[in-house]
């Protein structure tokens, strides 16, 4: 499958908006950033998607066409960079969790995945952590904010002499019950990954 069969399966909308009289450069208005954002998420390299998307405007005459897929450059230092963080991971969220890995190209045998006593023992290895779950904030952060105002931010987190870039998101199992955050969980994954 390619990365937009995985965002399409996640429910993750993969639509841009293009003129057919004008260049596929143009920027498009009248769309939320979220689907700008996984737009240019989806063509970029991980090196080359900058902090902000602006949107701008286009053509009333649009027509939709799939944003094309560009392969990301797959050396193992890329892969190798992700830690995840889940305490527990099963059933129908497992099988979501390989599908949130593969809309990064990536899969479990190449990244790093702990749970948060192991993360707050030092055994993190990746260049940025990704904690998926609602009390992660609580246990690896120690902060009382809710969740809602944790995550779609990049924290520090200092455990064994050391210290990672963390990005708080949601569990496989929380998207299974409310699949409208998927996007947002996208969002969290594209801050995470300018982090590499």
């Amino acid at each position: 499958m390619s990365q937009t069969d995985y965002l399409t399966a996640m429910g993750i909308s993969t639509w841009v908006l293009q003129d057919a009289e004008e260049p596929a450069e143009k920027p498009i208005e009248n769309t939320s950033a979220v689907n700008t954002l996984v737009a240019n998420a989806i063509a970029a390299e991980p090196s080359s998607i900058p902090a902000s998307q602006p949107i701008a405007p286009a053509s009333k005459n649009a027509t939709p066409k799939v944003a094309p897929v560009q392969p990301l450059a797959m050396d193992p230092a890329y892969a190798q960079a992700w830690t995840f963080v889940m305490d527990q991971l099963n059933g129908d969220a497992s099988l979501l969790f390989d599908k949130i890995l593969a809309s990064l190209m990536l899969s479990r045998d190449k990244v790093q995945i702990l749970t948060s006593s192991e993360v707050l023992a030092g055994k993190a290895t990746g260049q940025v952590i990704m904690a998926m779950g609602s009390d992660m904030g609580k246990k690896l952060l120690q902060m009382t904010e809710s969740f809602e105002e944790l995550r779609a931010t990049v924290h520090s987190l200092e455990a064994a002499e050391m210290e990672w870039p963390i990005v708080l998101t949601y569990h496989p199992e929380h998207l299974l019950k409310r699949p409208l955050d998927k996007s947002k969980t996208w969002q969290d994954l594209i801050l995470a990954r300018s982090l590499i």
